[in-house]
């Protein structure tokens, strides 16, 4: 992304139409902004509503908007760590993506954004080596002024995990197979791994033990489960004595 000094230059006469109206108000937040994401519908279509879930591993896409005639960038944060976006992907709605990492507990994100208008030069600088924006405005110059109350929206990512347990019928099945199913219909089959492949996707089959338990685990990566509604696990076993069984799990979206 382009830093937002050179950005700055562009925007004379927006700044100049803008100043007026943050002057008048006293240098109060006066436009009207509004902040959507993605994650909240199977279709992925923006939502605006103001919790949404996400697998562990997901990429969220995050949009402002805000009024095109009161703004020269946007920032975007997640407890202060900021990316400034200068470009908007449509007039007046800039856009931000965002991968979502969790352990086995779910973790709750709150993600911000706020427009800014340029009142002399840009208060954030990029850090190219480091990939990363600071706030560094400088001492004698007029600080940027926000043009709309930060919007926020609050993201849960959560971890999934199947676990399925049947009894061996003659020792080690024959054939496994593993597949989720969204609520839109789409299917997708999960291969089997070896213990040892611990970098490879897939399932993992332990058993049969003492007692002829076997037990098929699996955590499902982002999009394999759906982003809202329930996905169904079904694991189809074919036994060593020739018999077959289906077993079920429900997937929920927090």
């Amino acid at each position: 992304m382009a830093p937002c000094r050179s950005h700055a230059a562009g925007c004379v006469v927006l700044a100049a139409m803008a100043l007026a109206l943050v002057a008048g108000a006293g240098c109060e937040s006066t436009a009207r902004a509004r902040l959507w994401a993605d994650t909240a519908t199977p279709d992925g279509e923006f939502s605006l509503q103001r919790r949404q879930g996400a697998c562990d591993g997901e990429q969220v896409a995050f949009e402002l908007e805000c009024d095109p005639g009161a703004v020269n960038y946007v920032v975007f944060g997640i407890a202060g760590d900021e990316t400034v976006v200068n470009t908007p992907k449509v007039e007046g709605r800039y856009r931000w993506t965002h991968v979502f990492r969790c352990g086995p507990r779910p973790k709750v994100y709150e993600v911000y954004a706020v427009p800014y208008l340029i009142r002399g030069k840009c208060d954030y600088i990029y850090d190219k080596g480091e990939d990363k924006w600071y706030h560094y405005p400088g001492h004698a110059e007029t600080p940027d002024v926000p043009t709309a109350r930060e919007q926020r929206i609050q993201i849960t990512c959560y971890h999934v995990e199947i676990k399925m347990r049947f009894a061996a019928r003659g020792g080690t099945p024959k054939r496994l197979e593993l597949s989720l199913t969204r609520d839109s219909g789409e299917r997708t089959v999960i291969p089997q791994r070896r213990v040892a492949e611990i970098e490879k996707p897939g399932f993992l089959l332990t058993g049969p033990d003492a007692l002829d338990q076997c037990e098929v685990t699996y955590v499902p990566r982002a999009g394999e489960v759906g982003r809202a509604g329930k996905t169904l696990a079904e694991l189809a076993i074919e036994h060593a004595d020739g018999s077959v069984e289906r077993l079920r799990q429900s997937l929920e979206t927090p």
